[in-house]
């Protein structure tokens, strides 16, 4: 059934007891049930009609912005196929088929993209609304966040030697450049949200019937399953262990204190609470999340700032701390160096952030690129000259052992200025935390979009546009990844799935240029660079299995056996569970979202 429902927009969010009188009309319908007409006559305000159509809802009318909403039910595509929603009236047809989009075609790189709002033909789509400040300060606060403030010591630690963890910082910034540069290209030869997702779509696809998509759905799938809900929990974790610090200096509890069961409590309680925010705020508004984004970022770039004016200030007084006056030799074993490089490169990550957000980037021929190489070049300066700065007030052994590298410093270096260190490393990790949401509901929109999760989470927000399920879906997953409080193993957990799919990333660019030749490349970079960094990725990957396997690697092979099985059924094979249409029904209308149709503006 189509079911219409007209009423005031505010009225909806009056109360839980408004709500809930608003959904049971449309739940009670949609179960094939008749509506008692005491019922409809209590809902002043709303009128309710039916016809007949058998189909989710795909889109909200434009007379939602103007305060009367409008739920309008019609066909929806086949998974992984890409039609125009063709509705413009409530009695319009929508199950006309458009011909697929063809995700090569871009417009001309000089040529400039308006911010797309809701479409007057009554289509829902994401909003061209980020800019170069924009970008730069998503991949600057997604990188820096927890991990140059939780990695130095774990680093220093895996290779037993300042003078070698130094080189493997800058080498994870030389890995990382090579690798960006790579996905400038990737980013502007298939302009779609997605990130990694959308260039295997691309790339394999067409090379073989069952494996060709076969990448990309255990991409989305371990992605949105194991990939962005462990990131979102270190980083949570991280804010949740920074911020205690100040709470325990004012209880005068010891270093023994971190060892109990009421400390572990407490911080996964702080890291609940920040998860849970920085998810409503995604929910929300896209435009407010980019906007606190900027404003956090300004506070990691302050605490950054501090720690080297500390570091300059120590060296300019002759006081050396850690710091080598000779290269001090590492007895890491080839294992150990690549188990370093996944602390150091968590430190990086977010820098590909950009990428899962391409169809909200104002003009993203010119703005992604110059975004990634004014945002990570700066960041690896700012890393090395922290790293120092840490050195300088820190010895080896002290910075080892440290739980809160960046505390013990302003400890001991800014006297009665202190407070501002873990201050500002909290702000620094919500920052991070949200521009780890942010693309995490992007990729669930996509791959959704799809066809390969649910459809229900390519679903945006009919008003707010953004992508409510896929966040709230992140969100949730991550309360389970909060309770693993060993900081450490989920870093390592979190690089090895990474950088399989940052391999495959980079060898699609290759596929690209032997299988779409003639598609138009606003940026074209050397094969040099994106063969280095594979054969960086793939040492990453398969040297921790030779050197020390351990149970997260079992964990993260089990997660592929069931892709491939998932993948079998329910993608190859198109089978859909028959209550998969009342279930997303049920679920637009408590949520009040709607699919959007990908077009290129």
């Amino acid at each position: 059934e189509v079911i219409f429902i007209r009423g005031n927009l505010p009225r909806l969010y009056l109360s839980v007891t408004v709500n809930i009188l608003e959904i049971i009309p449309c739940c009670y319908r949609l179960s094939g049930k008749c509506l008692p007409s005491f019922f409809t006559r209590s809902m002043t305000g709303i009128k309710s009609a039916a016809v007949k159509s058998p189909s989710p809802v795909t889109a909200w009318d434009d007379r939602s912005k103007k305060g009367e909403a409008e739920i309008i039910l019609s066909s929806n595509s086949n998974s992984g196929e890409k039609y125009e929603d063709q509705i413009s009236n409530p009695g319009s047809s929508a199950s006309e088929e458009t011909p697929v989009v063809n995700i090569f075609e871009v417009k001309d790189a000089g040529e400039k993209v308006e911010p797309n709002l809701t479409k007057g033909d009554g289509t829902v789509r994401m909003k061209r609304q980020i800019g170069l400040i924009g970008g730069i300060s998503m991949i600057v606060g997604t990188m820096i966040g927890s991990g140059i403030f939780i990695s130095p010591g774990n680093l220093l630690a895996k290779t037993d030697s300042v003078a070698t963890s130094l080189v493997v910082w800058a080498a994870c910034g030389l890995l990382t450049t090579f690798t960006a540069l790579t996905y400038c290209e990737l980013g502007t030869v298939v302009p779609r949200s997605g990130g990694e997702h959308a260039y295997y779509m691309a790339a394999y696809t067409p090379l073989h019937r069952f494996f060709g998509e076969l990448p990309a759905f255990l991409f989305a799938f371990m992605t949105v399953t194991l990939l962005k809900p462990s990131s979102l929990a270190i980083i949570s974790l991280t804010f949740g262990q920074y911020a205690m610090e100040p709470i325990l200096k004012a209880m005068g509890a010891d270093e023994a204190f971190k060892s109990t069961s009421e400390y572990d409590y407490a911080r996964k309680c702080l890291a609940a609470v920040v998860a849970l925010f920085i998810g409503f705020v995604n929910v929300y508004s896209a435009k407010i999340a980019t906007r606190i984004q900027i404003f956090f970022t300004g506070a990691k770039i302050t605490a950054m700032l501090i720690l080297i004016g500390v570091g300059v200030y120590n060296v300019a007084n002759g006081e050396y701390g850690g710091i080598p006056m000779e290269y001090d030799t590492s007895s890491a074993n080839y294992g150990q160096i690549a188990m370093a490089f996944y602390s150091g490169l968590w430190s990086y990550e977010g820098w590909n952030n950009l990428n899962f957000v391409t169809e909200e980037l104002i003009e993203p021929n010119k703005n992604l690129p110059r975004a990634i190489l004014i945002g990570i070049p700066l960041t690896t300066v700012f890393y090395i000259l922290i790293n120092l700065a840490y050195l300088s007030a820190l010895d080896k052994d002290t910075l080892v052992k440290s739980t809160a590298v960046a505390v013990d410093v302003g400890d001991k270096t800014l006297g009665g200025a202190k407070f501002l260190i873990p201050l500002l490393v909290a702000l620094s990790t919500i920052g991070s935390a949200n521009g780890s949401q942010f693309t995490a509901g992007r990729i669930c929109y996509v791959a959704g979009r799809d066809g390969h999760l649910l459809d229900v989470m390519s679903y945006v927000h009919a008003t707010r546009l953004t992508p409510t399920i896929a966040i709230m879906f992140n969100t949730f997953m991550s309360m389970f990844m909060i309770l693993a409080s060993d900081i450490n193993s989920l870093i390592d957990f979190f690089s090895f799935i990474a950088w399989i799919y940052y391999g495959l990333a980079l060898a699609s660019v290759v596929v690209l240029r032997y299988t779409h030749p003639d598609v138009p490349r606003p940026i074209r970079i050397p094969l040099i660079i994106p063969a280095l960094a594979l054969l960086l990725s793939v040492y990453l990957v398969i040297a921790p299995l030779v050197d020390q396997p351990s149970w997260e690697y079992l964990l993260v092979l089990g997660f592929a056996i069931l892709g491939v099985i998932l993948y079998y059924f329910f993608v190859y094979n198109k089978s859909q569970p028959r209550f998969m249409k009342k279930f997303t029904k049920f679920v637009q209308c408590v949520t009040m979202v709607a699919p959007s149709p990908y077009k290129d503006d």
